[in-house]
C-alpha cells in the first residue's frame, strides 16, 4: 500500500508514505482547504494511492518499480513533478 499527495500549484510531491491504508488524503486536504506547505497554495492537490503499491506497474516498468516508493516515484515522474515529501510527514515544517 502506498499513497503521496502533490500540489498543483507547485507541481510537488509533498507527502508520501507506503503501509497505509488506500485513503483519499488528497480529498481531505482540499475539503479542510490546507495550505501547501511549499508554496502556500490552499486546497489546490491531487494524489495516487494504491493498495498494490506496484502490482500493476512492475509489469510496465519493471527496472523502475520495484516496491511501494519507487511506484510513487514512477507515477511522479510520469507526471512531471517534483520530489520532495516531508522526511518526517509532519505537514507543517520548521
Amino acid at each position: 500500500m502506498a499513497e503521496m499527495v502533490w500540489c498543483q500549484s507547485c507541481k510537488t510531491v509533498v507527502w508520501a508514505y507506503d503501509h497505509y491504508p488506500h485513503t483519499d488524503i488528497r480529498g481531505f486536504l482540499n475539503e479542510a482547504y490546507m495550505p501547501c506547505p511549499l508554496c502556500g497554495a490552499k486546497g489546490n492537490f491531487d494524489g495516487w494511492g494504491s493498495e498494490d503499491a506496484y502490482g500493476d506497474l512492475k509489469s510496465v516498468a519493471p527496472k523502475e518499480v520495484y516496491d511501494g516508493w519507487s511506484a510513487m516515484k514512477y507515477i511522479a515522474k510520469l507526471h512531471k513533478l517534483e520530489w520532495n515529501p516531508s522526511p518526517d510527514n509532519h505537514w507543517f515544517r520548521d
